[in-house]
């Protein structure tokens, strides 16, 4: 199988996201001889990630996050390469990406605490952006062929707020 990875949260500018990617990753390479892994790295983390596999191959793909080029223009090069499936890592999945994909959602904290009182934009532009994130997750959720998260209680959130059947989520602990 060819399988990309949107690890463009690769590294410590992507925190805690960027943590899991690593890891990820890292044991992906030890544990896999047979699949060939596609991963697409922003520019700052494509000199930090060096394949310790033959399998494993870099991409650059300096899109920024939560940017219109991830949507526009992300889903392009990842149909390119003609894949057989893509993880996001995280839940911005491009709404112009139509290849078979799974999705990783740590939580759903910004669906539960809004962060309007926290942010200087007018509340027109807050609440648009909110609604996009909506409409980005809730669309992730609908397309995804399975829904990887972190604990039962993001399992559970899922289930109630966005109505996904349980044998659609896999809950998979992230290590200490």
């Amino acid at each position: 199988m060819k399988i990309g990875i949107d690890a463009r949260f690769f590294g410590p500018t992507g925190k805690g996201i960027g943590r899991y990617t690593q890891e990820l990753i890292a044991n992906l390479e030890k544990s896999n001889q047979k699949d060939d892994y596609f991963i697409f790295l922003r520019q700052e983390g494509f000199n930090l990630y060096q394949p310790q596999n033959p399998h494993f191959h870099k991409v650059l793909a300096d899109y920024p996050w939560y940017s219109w080029q991830e949507q526009v223009l992300f889903p392009k090069q990842l149909a390119s390469q003609r894949l057989d499936l893509v993880h996001f890592l995280h839940f911005n999945v491009p709404l112009f990406y139509f290849g078979r994909f799974v999705v990783t959602i740590h939580d759903l904290t910004l669906l539960q605490y809004p962060t309007q009182h926290k942010n200087s934009l007018a509340k027109f532009i807050y609440s648009f952006k909110h609604g996009f994130f909506i409409l980005i997750l809730k669309n992730a959720l609908r397309r995804a062929e399975k829904i990887i998260t972190d604990s039962e209680k993001s399992k559970k959130d899922l289930i109630k707020n966005f109505h996904i059947k349980s044998e659609k989520i896999k809950v998979v602990y992230l290590a200490c």
